[in-house]
């Protein structure tokens, strides 16, 4: 495998690019005159598909959320604006006076001190942001590994079509040869329709593989953002493919995939966010102290002529919350059972990628071994049907000789692209589970 990790690439540069200047607007289709390759499909995902949208705006929403926490620490002011119109009367209902009061006043509450309430909601906050931005980085590996899966699928039905197309041209071949030795009084009526029934069995295939073929373009396109009517073309699938285990040990790998897998790393920082949450709660169970104050200018519209007041006042408040209906106590329990949840969470994801890693590795290491026997069972059944076909030219053998050594080699056909998919797939979900994608090889894409 390739060394060096493909999420720095996308963290840094391509992803957060991508996200931030993804418009939400339907993604108009383009036309493509050239088969697309692995990372410009990606490229186009990553700007056109809504889970990136999605992702910035959650972490638009965190850091919305972080600023929220932090107006705790600010004076809080506010202006406000009177008018009043008293009358007063006597007992027997005749007004005396009538009064009208206006004017400004302005208000200031700052709160001072606490047992941590503040801090635990702004470190909880800083930490929800730092997961919602592992949770974006997460949302575009998953892309990249779906994109890559369906490329991949693509591909190998590509090749499984092209195989068998030629399935279908060897069994019309057979077909006239047997219409041939049949004329030529060398062949029986049974040769021909059994080599009739082998034609009409390659050509359901073919028809098979094509509506798969159709299936799979469509996922495609979607994944990149478009309709699934999208004519997306790809390159096709390599003949030859050099394959090999990654340089690490499979020890190794799941260490990296620890310290290294977003999702993962997210989850551990959503648990400091609820211990940071629970910090918080027990906070508001203790005094705070608050300096408050006001000033305040008031116009009293008198039958004697204006009178106009002006007021201010500050002053210090320490409050003690006595009983709130135990309130506080269920906050804290809330809280901290939100911390084992987190907790329990991230133990279990350790453990799901773990295994995620292994499956990986010993799917990579089947796929490895698979591309050489899958090869050379191609060429001996390649070489079998020669000789079988010849033989059968000759008289030497029957048509079911060549009818079996027929299916023989279009089995080892689908076999071969099986082998060589297999391959492709294993090498992106290694590196999807460690946490790192790979950039793909140059060698990988055809123009």
């Amino acid at each position: 495998m390739p060394k060096a990790p493909f999420l720095s690439l996308i963290a840094a540069t391509l992803a957060w690019g991508a996200l931030g200047h993804a418009s939400a607007a339907e993604p108009q289709a383009p036309h493509f005159d050239q088969p697309q390759t692995l990372v410009q499909l990606t490229d186009l995902a990553l700007k056109n598909n809504p889970s990136t949208r999605i992702a910035w705006a959650q972490i638009r929403n965190s850091e919305a959320g972080l600023e929220l926490a932090r107006a705790g620490y600010w004076p809080q002011l506010q202006l406000d604006y009177g008018i009043d119109r008293a009358k007063q009367t006597t007992v027997g209902g005749t007004a005396t006076s009538t009064t009208t009061s206006y004017g400004p006043s302005l208000s200031l509450t700052w709160l001072l001190w606490d047992f941590g309430t503040r801090s635990g909601k702004a470190d909880a906050a800083k930490f929800a942001l730092t997961a919602s931005r592992l949770d974006g980085n997460q949302t575009m590996q998953d892309l990249i590994l779906t994109v890559e899966q369906d490329y991949y699928q693509v591909l190998g039905l590509q090749a499984l079509q092209d195989a068998d197309t030629q399935s279908v041209q060897d069994a019309s071949a057979n077909l006239d040869a047997a219409n041939q030795r049949r004329n030529a009084g060398l062949a029986t009526l049974g040769d021909v329709y059994q080599a009739e029934a082998a034609l009409a069995t390659t050509q359901l295939a073919l028809q098979t593989a094509a509506g798969q073929l159709a299936t799979a373009r469509g996922t495609l396109a979607v994944a990149v953002g478009y309709d699934a009517d999208t004519d997306l073309p790809v390159a096709t699938l390599e003949k030859q493919v050099s394959a090999k285990m990654p340089e690490e040990n499979v020890h190794a790998l799941l260490q990296k995939a620890q310290d290294a897998r977003p999702e993962l790393l997210a989850a551990k920082a959503q648990e400091q966010a609820a211990v940071a949450t629970l910090e918080s709660t027990e906070g508001e169970g203790w005094p705070s102290l608050t300096l408050g104050g006001g000033a305040s200018r008031t116009t009293s519209r008198l039958s004697g002529g204006d009178v106009t007041n002006r007021d201010w006042n500050a002053g210090l408040t320490l409050s003690f919350p006595l009983f709130t209906g135990f309130a506080n106590q269920a906050a804290n329990r809330q809280a901290q059972a939100q911390v084992d949840i987190s907790q329990a969470t991230t133990d279990q994801l350790v453990q799901a990628v773990q295994l995620e890693v292994w499956q990986a590795y010993q799917n990579m290491h089947t796929a490895v071994s698979s591309l050489d026997t899958a090869a050379a069972g191609l060429k001996s059944a390649q070489q079998a049907a020669d000789v079988t076909n010849a033989r059968y030219k000759n008289g030497l053998d029957s048509i079911l000789d060549v009818l079996s050594a027929q299916a023989t080699l279009a089995s080892a056909r689908v076999q071969d692209v099986q082998a060589r998919l297999n391959w492709f797939a294993a090498q992106t979900a290694m590196g999807h589970a460690v946490g790192g994608l790979d950039a793909p090889k140059d060698s990988t894409e055809l123009p």
